[in-house]
């Protein structure tokens, strides 16, 4: 029965992930005085490109063929590692669903994006995937940080009994490092969901989604589903530590957890065209430092007993 929770999870995710992005896009539209396109715009557009067929550069091997599965089996990895749907009593999927679990199948999707721009041999291709790169190297020590300022505070690693743990109030906000690691979190997070000034909607192409510019048709379509579910996956990793809300009912688990995502996705949009506009590089010096501080700040906490 717990798989089948877990089908159901990764399935509503798949469905319901192209919403919020079109739900994204038309409130980024109104606060820019634009009509903008419709909220199911990206089921258009992900319809559209998966009616198109394959191209490939004599340039490519394998890899490139490749590359849009792999993509989307390790989003979709991360987020059935997610303890939505089952908790510390599914003990089949409790004891794969674990902090390092998900910080690998993070690292591999990073790796294959990256590989899968070079591969191409696309000059503009490959310089994106160095951008995405650094990107990678800014903001996982800041995560890695705070998880373990996590980790050490529960005693485990396991994302279930950490989400029981902190329902529980056995551990939580009411420990200072716990509460400024979620702090320092919430800017890796804004940064991995692709949002100003690290990706820019009109200069996508030229910025995170440079790596793509040799895919097209139904591996377009296929990268663009694995990294909206890669979005649900780390807005989930936050969720399930920082903010968990769950009931006994699975199915009401994941309803109060869409709906969580759904918050987060509309905030992001409001941090997007309110925030200050930098340059990709003076927007990471600026906050990178910042959040790397708080990480520090939060572990030394936890260092001291506080």
């Amino acid at each position: 029965m717990d798989f089948i929770y877990l089908l159901i999870q990764l399935v509503s995710a798949i469905l319901i992930a192209p919403l919020f992005d079109g739900i994204s896009r038309k409130l980024r539209a109104k606060f820019q005085s634009r009509i903008g396109p419709s909220i199911f715009q990206t089921y258009y557009d992900l319809y559209k490109l998966l009616k198109r067929g394959r191209t490939k550069s004599s340039s490519t091997s394998y890899i490139y063929q490749i590359s849009p599965y792999l993509l989307f089996v390790s989003a979709a990895a991360m987020f059935c590692v997610l303890p939505i749907t089952y908790g510390t009593d599914s003990l089949a999927l409790s004891k794969f669903s674990d902090i390092f679990v998900l910080l690998y199948l993070g690292a591999l999707f990073r790796f294959i994006f990256i590989v899968a721009g070079i591969d191409t041999a696309n000059p503009f291709a490959g310089v994106s995937a160095s951008r995405e790169g650094t990107l990678g190297f800014y903001t996982e020590e800041v995560a890695v940080i705070c998880l373990i300022v996590v980790m050490m505070g529960a005693g485990s690693t396991n994302l279930p009994f950490i989400t029981a743990l902190i329902q529980g109030g056995q551990y939580g906000y009411t420990t200072p490092s716990f509460s400024i690691a979620a702090t320092a979190f919430l800017w890796v997070m804004y940064v991995e969901t692709g949002r100003k000034p690290y990706d820019l909607a009109e200069a996508e192409q030229e910025l995170q989604e440079g790596v793509l510019g040799e895919y097209c048709g139904k591996d377009l379509a296929i990268i663009d589903m694995a990294i909206l579910l890669k979005q649900f996956a780390v807005l989930g990793f936050f969720l399930v530590i920082f903010i968990p809300w769950s009931f006994e009912n699975p199915i009401l688990s994941l309803i109060a957890f869409l709906a969580e995502v759904g918050f987060l996705y509309v905030m992001g949009v409001f941090i997007d065209n309110f925030g200050p506009r930098f340059t990709v590089n003076n927007g990471i010096k600026r906050t990178m430092l910042f959040a790397l501080a708080i990480a520090c700040t939060s572990l030394a906490l936890y260092i001291i007993g506080i």
